[in-house]
């Protein structure tokens, strides 16, 4: 069986960071970080073990959704800024050359944020613990 307790809170290893990333990287630190299109078994079961609000909290990034790339920028994340800077206007000079309604621009332009908001814990993780910035998404 699995043990899913968390490492101890007072844990000075992500000295300077808040409780919410703190938690983060506690939880990215013992069980591994998700992938993109598949996630380690050790993290899927911690994952389930927590309460919504706790998976919600690993999850998604509020922050990395409403503010986008400068929450990424903002994070030293200027990599995966113009990534996804790249990202969008590719999408959205698509949308205009193919003269799609502005509904699926909206729905491009939406799935792209909720993207970065699902991402971004785990790309501030891997900068500033494993000291890896990368082009990819």
């Amino acid at each position: 069986m699995t043990d899913l307790s968390m490492p101890a809170a007072g844990s000075d290893r992500f000295e300077g960071l808040s409780e919410t990333w703190r938690f983060r990287f506690e939880f990215f630190a013992a069980y591994g970080v998700p992938g993109s299109l598949k996630t380690s078994p050790e993290y899927t079961a911690a994952f389930r073990a927590l309460p919504l609000r706790q998976r919600m909290k690993l999850n998604m990034n509020l922050l990395g959704f409403l503010f986008g790339i400068f929450y990424l920028l903002y994070l030293r994340l200027w990599k995966k800024a113009l990534v996804v800077f790249g990202v969008g206007l590719v999408l959205g000079l698509l949308v205009v050359a193919l003269a799609l309604p502005s509904t699926v621009d909206t729905a491009l332009t939406l799935g792209l944020w909720l993207y970065v908001a699902s991402r971004v814990n785990v790309y501030h993780y891997e900068n500033r613990v494993l000291g890896r910035q990368t082009w990819g998404l």
